[in-house]
């Protein structure tokens, strides 16, 4: 091999190198204005954006990477452990969704999710949500692992319809309602009948009528919330989200489930006043266009549908 070839090639392991770290920065989430403003500069240069989309592509499959020449070159000390280091933190992103995939039934990706259950009920799942079925010939129980959903129930008068989430529980009674989880807390609310409420699972029952709601949490019980009316219930089934009074994070969190590529969030938002709006997440980067708009943020685009809130 030429002396121009192995220079190349040591360029080119430098190369790849740097788009790791990168990339396990972007991971990271720890967003600050130097570091973008230096990765930007850093993709702009000849070769950068080739190499961090093979690299970024590499990350997402955790597979051995390949071997462009059949000449074997042992790879410097310190690029080996860069490369341990960066397995090991795709491993951490990674590893729960791998957990989440074995568990559940059904999970929807970044679009909303229609799923016909055995005994004819229906589900629909919110982006980024997962569900796990268990039917039998005595139990209908589904589990909420992530997310939220919708569900609209086929009347069976010897098997109550159950909706497991955290240590609560909800049962239906001949109804229409959802179910979102997250944040350490689980709510309901009720869009027709009445459903009622338990946590932990084996406590006391509270009442759920139509345009009624309540939340509780990993470490306390059922508490009621202020009603809503009844057409607003799973409004985002129909590609509608609804923000009332909503904190500008949460709002951005929100919408960012609808979208392909990842949105990260530069500053502190927590000082910006609420926000209310109705967004069409069906077109979500106008409604993250919208958002930023009426909250007075920036939104930059990256590659790979990377979206930069500031």
């Amino acid at each position: 091999m030429s002396p121009p070839n192995l220079l190349s090639a040591a360029d080119d392991d430098t190369l790849a190198e740097q788009a790791r770290g990168w990339i396990a920065w972007l991971a990271s989430g720890d967003i600050s204005d130097a570091r973008m403003g230096e990765f930007e500069r850093w993709l702009h240069q000849p070769g950068h954006r080739r190499a961090f989309e093979h690299e970024r592509a590499l990350w997402r499959s955790i597979g051995p990477r390949p071997t462009s020449t059949p000449i074997a070159r042992r790879r410097p000390r310190r690029l080996r452990w860069a490369m341990a280091a960066a397995a090991m933190l795709a491993m951490l992103v990674v590893w729960p969704e791998a957990c989440l995939r074995l568990q559940s039934d059904h999970r929807s990706t970044h679009q909303v999710q229609n799923v016909l259950l055995p005994d004819g009920s229906r589900a629909v799942l919110d982006a980024d949500s997962a569900i796990a079925v268990r039917f039998s010939a005595n139990v209908r129980e589904v589990e909420l692992l992530r997310g939220r959903a919708w569900f609209e129930v086929s009347p069976d008068a010897q098997r109550r319809f159950s909706v497991r989430a955290g240590n609560g529980l909800v049962e239906d009674i001949s109804t229409a309602f959802t179910v979102a989880r997250g944040d350490g807390r689980v709510e309901t609310q009720v869009g027709q009948g009445k459903v009622r409420v338990a946590s932990p699972a084996d406590g006391g029952w509270t009442y759920l009528q139509q345009g009624q709601r309540a939340v509780y949490g990993e470490h306390s019980g059922v508490t009621r919330l202020a009603d809503v009316t009844a057409d607003s219930v799973g409004a985002w089934r129909q590609g509608e989200l609804l923000l009332e009074q909503a904190r500008v994070a949460d709002a951005v969190q929100w919408v960012g489930r609808y979208r392909a590529g990842p949105t990260f969030v530069r500053g502190d938002l927590s000082q910006l006043p609420a926000v209310s709006a109705a967004l069409r997440i069906d077109r979500p980067e106008q409604a993250l266009d919208a958002l930023a708009a009426t909250a007075g943020l920036k939104v930059t685009r990256l590659p790979f549908g990377v979206a930069i809130v500031q």
